[in-house]
């Protein structure tokens, strides 16, 4: 049984985990880019 919302959810949550692991690097960085 397919579940648009459970899919939603993944995607939510794996855009979310990037995000989080981008701006640890951004941190570890220093900011400079």
């Amino acid at each position: 049984m397919y579940n648009p919302n459970s899919a939603i959810e993944r995607v939510k949550n794996h855009l979310a985990y990037k995000l989080g692991q981008a701006m640890i690097d951004f941190t570890n960085n220093g900011g400079g880019i």
